[in-house]
């Protein structure tokens, strides 16, 4: 048998062989209208910031003072705006003196007189207050029970820090920033770059120093307090890494932060750059409204990630901690220089954490991330074809296609080539700002390789292509049509790559060639042996090209594929083409390839199939599926679940005491649905269970025991899980709880318009759906517009609530 030559590993010859083909197509471009294709306009080099802050929690409120070092950027100026949302200033000074300025809504103006001069190097000091809305957090401290976590945190991603520091907060300039925070002893504060100092103070407050060690961008600017242990790791380089967790949960410390080492050192190896500050530390916060934040040494995350064994099993940590450590070098070490350029960081980082998830989980989970990342692609281009170098791209383009456009470059150009470019652009760009050009001009300086190609099918352009393959063997020789069907315009054009076209023959041997397709038509031809027989052929196996693709194959051709192919994905293509046909004992092929896979995806598309059969091939497969150690597998029974048997009951009740869980809480509603007879064995069963941090089985258990007993101290605790005592997931899933059950009061309604008044919207949307809900009943409607009537609101809360003021 011959073996398959790996796509990653073209030649430079081939490669450069394939170039003199491209070189002698005329350039294009075609260019997608972007507001944020050019910076801001800058007076100023912005140089240092220091800030001076405390706090009076329970007022959400800051007191500060900043001082700013700048240097003149243009001939004169006599005027500075500063980005300032809505804060009161006690001083402000130019070089220790008073000047004068105005403020608005959004900015602090100072102006100059004498006019400052080009090159000159001066300082601004400014004494504040003010009460954030958005950027810095106050989270807990609004809690009269006392039971919710007090935090104080920041997200300065967009511009957001301007509503805490008044700032020149933009991303084309870079900073020193260093900060002092004073605040209660028995909390912890975490702050950019190196601790220079923590001492505690008469007064029995304690001041934090931080400072860091090379320019940042202003919106990576972060402050995180609270009350954490920290545990400290170091990597293989000899960085110190402050881990923070909850004190009352040591616990969770190791299966959160699992594999932080080692993908530290997995990065510095791989991106060939050493770490590019002095220190890392990730810290939790409650409420977060994202995933997580890489501020430039101390990245911030949802606590939601903070996990115990049992909830890594449903959602770890380990994507995301990848995410955010390789921002350290693309985002926080080089930033884009506007908006329209940041691919430049969110699509790094997005294939850096691939990469490292499949160095933590194997080939099979970085194909089946790889091919995600292709379908969400392809269904954003029904919308619009934004290419990933602009600035409403969105997230689908900036995260999952951009990541994936960098792994077909790499394959394109080889692993160590693609390495030696990135680093060669990592240290040319240092602590600087860069475009999407820049990456383009790295490679061909390091590697000498034009890929302006590339750059304008990739990067400038949007879409993806779309080929339509045929397939026919002859006496001696088997021949590929291909065909790209995509509509061609401004802004959508051809393709071209290099793609793999692969024949896997009847006696054992596959045999494969790659091509360049750069034509809407190509033919690719295979000499056979006299005698050779096609078992099944592949074009792009392993789907290492962004792409949607038609092949229309024979039921015998697909069988042969979904047994005997190399890759993961190709076998799971062809199990997904067979769902349509038929053919004698498709059933038995079915249940075979169950017990022969191991990868949960293939093992969820043949659970999908063979479920809805509801006979013995059904049972068959869900006992397997249950006695399986992938939680994914058994939530794709349970998903897929349309009945249970009196003879499955007792291996469904197993799953009640599963270690995930997602599968404890999915299986009591499922059992308690079909045997409502034996809700009280089931309810007794997990009576304790509380789930993960969203109380997940709690909640539902509460439900079922409500509508089962109908004891009113069951609906009592549902109704407090939505108040501000907890996290936004519990809150969320207790409101979602009473919708099911339809039940409002006066108490329950507080805690929902609370929450439609917080700063997260995967909070406040949900559960606004939610009061939706009850205020479309002629039942509920009068009472809710009685009790908003009745309340004292502010301002901007009555612009939240008024709608319910409307009969």
């Amino acid at each position: 048998m011959n073996q398959k030559l790996k796509f990653s590993s073209f030649s430079l010859v081939f490669f450069l062989t394939g170039l003199l083909t491209l070189s002698a197509q005329v350039e294009q471009r075609s260019y997608y209208a972007d507001k944020g294709l050019v910076p801001v306009e800058q007076q100023v080099d912005m140089q240092e910031l220091k800030l001076k802050a405390s706090f009076v929690p329970e007022e959400k409120l800051i007191q500060g003072e900043v001082k700013h070092t700048f240097k003149v950027l243009r001939k004169s100026i006599d005027s500075l705006k500063l980005n300032a949302v809505r804060m009161q200033f006690d001083q402000v000074e130019l070089n220790g003196k008073s000047v004068e300025y105005r403020k608005t809504e959004k900015q602090l103006i100072l102006y100059f007189e004498p006019a400052l001069n080009w090159g000159e190097q001066h300082s601004i000091r400014i004494q504040y207050q003010a009460n954030p809305k958005v950027g810095l957090y106050f989270v807990g401290w609004n809690d009269t029970t006392g039971r919710s976590r007090k935090q104080i945190w920041t997200q300065g991603q967009g511009i957001n820090n301007r509503h805490w520091i008044p700032m020149y907060d933009e991303k084309n300039d870079k900073i020193i920033s260093e900060i002092e925070v004073e605040f209660d002893a028995d909390y912890q504060v975490l702050s950019n770059g190196e601790k220079l100092k923590e001492k505690k103070l008469k007064n029995g407050n304690k001041l934090w120093h931080y400072r860091i060690s090379r320019p940042h961008a202003s919106y990576l600017i972060m402050l995180g307090i609270g009350k954490y242990g920290i545990e400290k790791r170091k990597s293989a380089s000899g960085v110190e890494m402050d881990l923070y967790y909850y004190p009352d949960q040591p616990e969770q410390v190791e299966p959160t932060y699992r594999y932080s080492v080692e993908m530290f050192d997995f990065f510095e190896n791989e991106i060939g750059v050493p770490y590019p500050w002095k220190t890392y530390a990730q810290i939790p916060v409650q409420d977060f409204m994202y995933g997580a934040m890489e501020n430039t040494t101390a990245t911030i995350f949802g606590d939601f990630y903070l996990v115990d064994e049992r909830t890594y099993l449903d959602r770890n940590y380990v994507r995301v901690n990848a995410h955010e450590l390789a921002h350290q070098w693309f985002g926080d070490m080089v930033t884009a220089r506007s908006s329209a350029h940041h691919w430049l960081q969110e699509s790094f980082a997005t294939h850096y954490d691939m990469m490292y998830q499949g160095e933590a989980f194997g080939k099979d989970h970085f194909d089946w991330v790889r091919r995600n990342y292709n379908d969400q692609a392809i269904e954003a281009s029904k919308n619009d074809l934004k290419p990933i170098a602009h600035s409403a791209a969105g997230t689908v383009r900036h995260y999952p296609k951009g990541a994936f456009v960098l792994q077909m470059l790499k394959e394109v150009v080889g692993r160590d080539q693609f390495n030696a470019a990135i680093k060669y652009y990592l240290e040319k760009h240092a602590y600087g700002n860069v475009d999407s050009k820049d990456l383009l001009v790295a490679f061909f300086e390091r590697l000498g390789m034009p890929l302006n190609w590339f750059w304008e099918e990739w990067v400038y352009r949007g879409g993806e292509p779309n080929y339509q393959i045929g397939f026919k063997q002859y006496e001696h020789s088997a021949v590929f049509t291909v065909e790209q069907v995509q509509e061609q315009n401004d802004l959508l054009g051809l393709f071209k790559m290099p793609i793999d076209f692969q024949l896997y023959l009847e006696n054992g041997e596959v045999i494969e060639k790659t091509v360049w397709i750069e034509n809407q038509f190509h033919q690719v031809e295979f000499k056979l042996e006299e005698a050779a027989q096609v078992s099944f052929a592949l074009f792009d196996p392993n789907n290492r090209v962004m792409k949607s693709v038609s092949f229309p194959k024979s039921t015998e051709m697909l069988k042969a594929q979904a047994a005997k192919a190399t890759h993961m994905l190709d076998r799971y293509d062809a199990l997904v083409a067979l769902a349509d046909k038929s053919f004698p004992e498709k059933s038995d092929f079915l249940l075979e390839r169950f017990k022969a896979e191991e990868f949960h995806g293939i093992k969820g598309e043949l659970i999908k199939q063979l479920m809805p059969q509801m006979n013995d091939y059904s049972e068959q497969v869900a006992k397997l599926a249950i006695k399986s150690n992938s939680t994914e597998v058994k939530e794709a029974l349970l998903n897929n679940t349309l009945r249970i048997s009196q003879e499955l009951e007792g291996d469904y009740r197993k799953l009640l005491s599963d270690s995930s869980y997602q599968v404890v809480e999915k299986a009591l509603e499922l059992l308690g649905f079909y045997y409502p007879a034996k809700l009280d064995e089931y309810l007794e069963e997990t009576k304790n269970e509380k789930g993960n941090r969203a109380h997940n089985i709690r909640i539902s258990w509460l439900k079922l025991a409500y509508l089962h007993r109908k004891d009113p101290i069951y609906l009592q605790e549902l109704i407090d899980y939505c108040s501000n005592s907890y996290e936004f997931l519990t809150r969320v899933k207790a409101a979602k709880a009473l919708k099911e059950l339809n039940y409002l009061d006066e108490k329950s309604l507080s805690y929902l318009l609370d929450a439609t008044l917080s700063f997260n919207n995967r909070l406040k949307g949900p559960v606004s759906k939610v009061i939706d809900h009850f205020f479309e009943q002629a039942e509920y409607k009068g009472m809710i517009l009685s009790y908003v009537s009745r309340q004292t609101w502010t301002d901007w809360e009555f612009r939240r609530v008024n709608k319910y003021l409307l009969p």
